[in-house]
């Protein structure tokens, strides 16, 4: 294979790889970056609940900074664990960064958030 080929070819795998990560990145291809700890590492569904209670003023908060907010104990492990943490539901992006932006400022339930779009 002659050098000029070599070139042009490895310029075009450049190209193709270097595509496919500007899509990935700029949202072609979602990715979550919501995730949430191991089950295992869940507290249980009662905890949670006692978490959503004692901080229902947070999550007032939370729900009053757009109409497709929720917030609820949510179970995001296979069925027969008793694992839960605080979901938040939403329906945009701006909505999921002023989410962000709050949680950021504030202390949060006491257990794990995980953020999921509706």
């Amino acid at each position: 294979m002659r050098l000029v080929s070599k070139i042009v070819l490895g310029a075009v795998a450049v190209a193709v790889i270097g595509a496919g990560a500007a899509a990935t990145l700029g949202g072609v291809f979602p990715m979550s970056r919501d995730t949430h700890p191991p089950c295992e590492e869940l507290p249980t569904a009662a905890v949670a609940a006692t978490a959503l209670t004692e901080n229902r003023t947070l999550a007032d908060d939370i729900e009053a900074l757009g109409d497709g907010i929720s917030v609820a104990v949510g179970s995001p492990c296979p069925k027969g664990q008793d694992r839960a943490l605080i979901q938040v539901t939403y329906g945009s992006k701006s909505e999921r960064d002023a989410i962000g932006s709050l949680l950021a400022r504030r202390d949060g339930f006491g257990v794990p958030v995980h953020l999921v779009e509706d």
